[in-house]
């Protein structure tokens, strides 16, 4: 009987170990998951703030504001590429109205890669004061809001899930206790 008592006590002790093994194991999965979560949430973030940045100093140099030279051929670059969207949008605008023998060649640059076609606002003619307000309009649809939202649902889930890991008792005597 003693041997038998003395087999078990190995397999619950093994059992025990494993136990606490797999658990320290599913705690630094969480833990790394959570760190990499963090780190991405904090991308989109900085991501976010940049856009907003170069929207901004965009905004002030369109209204007279001087920035060091480097930083002024790159916005002026932008206002140039800003007016040939602004021509080609105008020249798509125009052919869809008139209907007229440019519109055929117009519609086969309509649809993307994938097979859909392009949203109709970006059919209109956009002024320099208007770039601005559509910048902002296209940021409210941007998809990374919902990213750090998700982001975040998904760090709080691991913490939890880690709590409750650690939760787990660490002491074989306390499983002992539960199992009489």
């Amino acid at each position: 009987m003693a041997v038998r008592n003395d087999i078990r006590d190995k397999a619950k002790n093994l059992w025990i170990k494993g136990m606490k093994a797999i658990g320290n194991t599913a705690a630094s999965i969480a833990n790394n998951t959570r760190y990499k979560v963090d780190e991405v949430t904090i991308q989109n973030r900085r991501r976010e703030v940049l856009g907003d940045l170069a929207n901004k100093a965009y905004a002030l140099w369109l209204k007279g504001e001087t920035f060091p030279e480097p930083m002024t051929r790159m916005l002026q670059e932008l206002k140039q590429l800003d007016e040939q969207l602004n021509d080609i949008r105008a020249e798509k605008y125009a052919a869809s109205l008139t209907g007229s023998a440019a519109a055929p060649a117009e519609q086969d640059n309509e649809s993307s890669d994938d097979g859909t076609e392009e949203d109709e606002d970006d059919e209109l003619p956009v002024s320099e004061d208007n770039s601005l307000v559509s910048a902002e309009i296209n940021g409210l649809f941007d998809n990374t809001v919902s990213v750090g939202k998700m982001a975040e649902k998904v760090n709080s889930t691991l913490n939890q899930m880690s709590e409750r890991i650690h939760s787990f008792p660490q002491d074989s005597k306390d499983d002992d206790q539960r199992q009489e």
